[in-house]
């Protein structure tokens, strides 16, 4: 009998979900994926908020976060690990979307989830080659930040159209995880019954936290591809996380911003790494 066929652990109305069983490397792609994940999440909060304290440095996005990876001592060896990590996280993710290893199903919400899943797996596929790419020696250290080239999005209408569409679709994003934030549903994919109330609070409050801060992340890298597509001008760039902390950093009381933005990437790191500690997984036997 699996596991998931016996009493479900419940804390504060959280009640662990039935999850569909999956082998045993499953398990073991994801909980690597999750911490790789959470260093690359918990560098880019890092360096938010050292700009805030006036401690120097400059804000960035992921490719950011990957490079200042690789300047610290023995960092090539640090980017080998950290790229195999993502690349564990990209098969997680495709596993998520083809095993449907989460139980949402054939029917269209599902599949848009699924989908997802999958369109995620190709972002951190590409970051993953990143990091082994500079770990290996094959590209080097300078970039001009997360954005990447789209000048021939904007230089057609059907392309502006298609832009547009990406702005409004990684709003949506935004909005989707604001509201996973808020209800928390996440804690119900951790093996509660395992974890001591002190992690489960923990989990709890950063899970929240760094949702609802990486929400609003990528409302405002959506609004600035909408903006994009509609004026027909940025530069040919596509606004990435590092555009978008360089956007809050640069409001009034920016730096305040910028270090509750920071604080909450950083909780969002942390989210990462419990649940590559404790994450529920159904594991066949």
């Amino acid at each position: 009998m699996s596991a998931d066929a016996t009493s479900r652990f419940s804390w504060h109305g959280f009640q662990e979900a039935r999850l569909p069983q999956v082998p045993s490397w499953v398990e073991t792609l994801g909980r690597a994926g999750h911490i790789a994940k959470g260093v690359v999440y918990f560098i880019v909060g890092f360096l938010a908020f050292r700009v805030t304290i006036g401690a120097g440095g400059e804000v960035g996005g992921s490719r950011n976060a990957i490079r200042e990876i690789g300047e610290q001592p023995y960092g090539k060896f640090l980017l080998g690990l950290v790229a195999i990590g993502l690349l564990g996280y990209t098969a997680w993710r495709w596993v998520q979307a083809i095993k449907d290893t989460e139980g949402a199903g054939t029917e269209a919400k599902g599949l848009v989830k699924r989908t997802g899943y999958a369109i995620s797996g190709i972002a951190y596929l590409i970051l993953g080659c990143y990091a082994g790419s500079l770990s290996l020696g094959f590209v080097g250290g300078a970039s001009n930040g997360d954005s990447s080239k789209a000048s021939f999005l904007l230089d057609s209408t059907p392309g502006r159209i298609v832009l547009g569409v990406a702005g409004a679709v990684t709003i949506g994003v935004g909005i989707y995880f604001v509201v996973k934030g808020y209800y928390a549903k996440f804690m119900t994919k951790y093996q509660l019954a395992e974890m001591g109330d002190t992690f489960r609070t923990t989990a709890l409050h950063a899970g929240r936290i760094g949702l609802i801060t990486r929400g609003i992340a990528f409302a405002i890298i959506g609004f600035f591809l909408a903006q994009s597509a509609w004026q027909g001008t940025a530069n040919g760039e596509i606004a990435g996380m590092g555009d978008a902390l360089s956007a809050i950093a640069g409001q009034m009381y920016g730096r305040i911003l910028l270090g509750i933005v920071g604080f909450g990437l950083m909780a969002y790191a942390v989210h990462m790494f419990l649940l590559g500690c404790y994450r529920r997984f159904n594991v066949a036997n």
